[in-house]
């Protein structure tokens, strides 16, 4: 329900961020260079996003309102660092198969983009693949929100 949630804030997000990309340089969407820097731009955008929200024990406002938080391996907020540290591993799980399929491989890659959500499934602690590379977890918070 988190996820559903955050696409919808995040589709804002994402919005806001191609307006102020695009206005004053009057781009386009044309393939070449401009394209990719504006690709660049939206991870950019997005790195800051959850690199902010996930550290130090904030959260986004899903999170709040579903009541997660995402810590350490010992329990402790996460460091930005290692807040950026999963949004790279998130991000490179998820980009892989896309780019295997862009570079001229099978569709079939596309069957790897839920590996990363089904493998925490086999995970004792329930945790996906990038929350183990990142060593980082999911919990639920039921302390009131201030």
């Amino acid at each position: 329900m988190s996820a559903v949630y955050e696409s919808v804030v995040l589709f804002a997000v994402l919005v806001f961020a191609a307006y102020l990309f695009s206005a004053p340089l009057r781009f386009t969407a044309e393939p070449g260079p401009m394209n990719w820097a504006f690709r660049a731009w939206l991870v950019g955008v997005l790195g800051v996003y959850f690199g902010w929200f996930w550290s130090e024990g904030r959260r986004t406002l899903p999170m709040k309102t579903i009541g997660l938080r995402l810590v350490d391996r010992a329990d402790r907020p996460l460091t930005r660092a290692r807040a950026v540290l999963r949004y790279a591993a998130c991000c490179l799980m998820l980009a892989l198969p896309v780019a295997l399929v862009y570079l001229g491989g099978s569709p079939l890659w596309l069957l790897l983009l839920p590996v990363p959500f089904f493998s925490a499934l086999l995970d004792p602690e329930r945790r996906t693949l990038y929350d183990r590379l990142a060593g980082t977890r999911l919990v639920i918070d039921t302390r009131p929100t201030p």
